[in-house]
């Protein structure tokens, strides 16, 4: 059997840079709020299995070594989901609204090498190879901001999207929660 990227990645992440999710005693899932702190956004993923490894980006960063630029951009999170055979790893970004989408598919681009990163380490330190399907997905609360400053109202219910953005399938899920299973696919 493959080695298991998820529990890899926890031998070689800081405790500090993963997101735990409380499980009840013999619970085998639990849901978790992701949170994007500047955009003060908070989105609940329902039925998360204890298997999944969610690991902060945004507190990981790039190398120190590099020069600033686009490159340096980088996604909210990343999701490592056991399947057997393979993992899939599930680049997320969150805005608040999706006026900025073209922004976040970036992010999500330029956050692919610090994923693949990881799965080096993971591969050296296992001696194995890891096969890694890798997802993007983009989290957003609303479609866009009113301009007359008035409260805009949540979209009801969840609404998903599938685009293609430089080569990479981008899937975007607007709303407030989603099922685990849907970041998966």
């Amino acid at each position: 059997m493959p080695p298991e990227f998820a529990e890899l990645l926890q031998s070689v992440v800081r405790d500090t840079h993963l997101k735990r999710v409380a499980y009840s005693a013999g619970a085998p899932v639990a849901d978790v709020v992701l949170r994007e702190r500047k955009a003060g956004m908070k989105f609940r993923v329902t039925n998360v299995p204890s298997s999944w490894t969610i690991v902060r980006m945004s507190r990981l960063q790039h190398l120190k070594g590099m020069k600033d630029g686009k490159w340096k951009q980088i996604c909210d999170y990343l999701l490592v989901i056991p399947d057997g055979r393979e993992s899939r790893a599930v680049l997320v970004e969150m805005k608040k609204t999706l006026s900025d989408a073209r922004r976040a598919m970036e992010q999500l681009r330029w956050s692919v090498p610090v994923a693949k990163y990881l799965q080096s380490l993971c591969e050296v330190k296992s001696e194995e190879s890891i096969h890694v399907v890798l997802r993007h997905v983009v989290l957003a609360e609303k479609i866009t901001e009113r301009f007359d400053k008035e409260p805009t109202r949540v979209t009801r219910g969840v609404r998903f999207r599938k685009d293609v953005y430089k080569g990479n399938q981008v899937k975007t899920i607007v709303g407030r929660s989603v099922a685990a299973r849907e970041l998966a696919d």
